[in-house]
């Protein structure tokens, strides 16, 4: 897997890595801050109009279920 540099998290927005190739539906994201996590082409959108606080919530849920599955966290637009 390769990996870019100079993106942005979309749930903190700071500076971030994404996995390529992309894929499916979503994007891999490694950030300093957020750590890894994946995020459906959706929820980025849906995550463009939200506060930080509450794109940090979601994080924290998809963190959650993932430890009970052994996953990567998983943010879609069910949380």
């Amino acid at each position: 897997m390769t990996w870019t540099d100079n993106n942005k998290c979309p749930v903190c927005e700071g500076t971030a890595k994404e996995a390529l190739p992309k894929m499916g539906d979503f994007t891999e994201v490694i950030c300093d801050h957020c750590g890894r996590f994946r995020i459906t082409d959706s929820a980025v959108a849906t995550f463009a109009h939200q506060e930080p606080a509450t794109k940090m919530a979601v994080l924290e849920r998809a963190g959650a279920i993932a430890k009970e599955t052994g996953d990567i966290p998983l943010i879609d637009t069910r949380l």
